[in-house]
Order: C-alpha cells, then structure tokens, then sequence
C-alpha cells in the first residue's frame, strides 16, 4: 500500500458482504460537521470492527504512526449525487487527527469516481483503493446511470500539536 497509488484492498465478495451490511442498516443523509451543502449522497456507518487491527497494520506499512480508525463509512451516489470539493482534515485542537484517507470501490458506476485535486487517479474497479493524504483535495463525481458504492477508512494518530511536552 502507497499514497495516492491504487492498489486492491477488497476482494468482489468482501465488497459485496459491505454492501449487503449497509442495505441492512439505516442508510442516512451524508452530512459534514460545517453543513455546508458539500455533500447530497447518503451514508451507512460501518460498526464491524473485526478486521480493523488488520487495516491498522496495514497503514502502519506506510508510517507506522496510526492508534485506531474512525468508523468506516458506506457511501451511496445515485445520479445528481455527489460530494463536492472538500478535505478531511479535523480541528487541530484534538487529541488525534485523520492521518489517511483510504476510499475503496464497493461498486462502479458509470462517470463516477474519486478525484484528487493534485493527483490523477484512474477510475478504480471493484475492491480497488487509493490512500492519500486528509489535506488533499477530492471529491465524488456523480454517476451518469447506475449507483456507485464507496467505502472510506480514516486512519487516525495522535496530533503532533496536542502532544504533552513536559
């Protein structure tokens, strides 16, 4: 696994057993802590927690920095859906921040896709992932027909700024 390189990181059943999870539970309105209307898809939080040490390594094979993850999330983009500009960066006043962003593709739809601002990222198939940096850039594109289904892993470390220095 490298920044900004995609790489496969689910196998098609892996990503079939995460869609079947979300259409289990209560998919909601994706929101952001500003609401700032960046975003008019829909979200399913990803509670499983059984494979999480093992992706914690996993990040941990880039810089071996991160303690635990944010919960995953399900994203769901029908066309006209998406989810604009933006970064993933947390206030800097907490204790952890959001060290990678990983975005995996459950589902492709046509016209749809990740997009890194500064990087350029082919449109990623079934299972495929990219990490990058929370400071970068991206957005979702709205699918032309069909329903794209993503899965987003945020790897957290302790923030550097908030460290006790005594």
């Amino acid at each position: 696994m490298k920044l900004y390189e995609p790489f496969q990181f689910l196998t098609a059943e892996e990503c079939d057993g995460i869609i079947a999870y979300a259409r289990q539970n209560n998919i909601q309105e994706g929101t952001t802590l500003a609401k700032d209307n960046v975003r008019n898809n829909r979200v399913v939080w990803y509670k499983d927690n059984t494979r999480w040490q093992e992706w914690i390594d996993k990040f941990n094979e880039i810089e071996p920095v991160i303690d635990w993850l944010q919960t995953p999330q399900i994203s769901f983009y029908n066309p006209g859906e998406e989810y604009k500009w933006h970064v993933d960066t947390w206030p800097n006043y907490r204790t952890h921040i959001r060290h990678f962003t990983l975005t995996c593709e459950l589902q492709n739809a046509v016209g749809s896709g990740i997009e890194l601002e500064n990087h350029n990222i082919p449109q990623l198939k079934k299972g495929e992932a990219v990490v990058f940096k929370p400071s970068d850039r991206h957005r979702a594109t709205s699918p032309i027909g069909g329903e794209r289904i993503s899965f987003t892993i945020w790897a957290m470390a302790k923030n550097a700024n908030k460290l006790d220095r005594s």
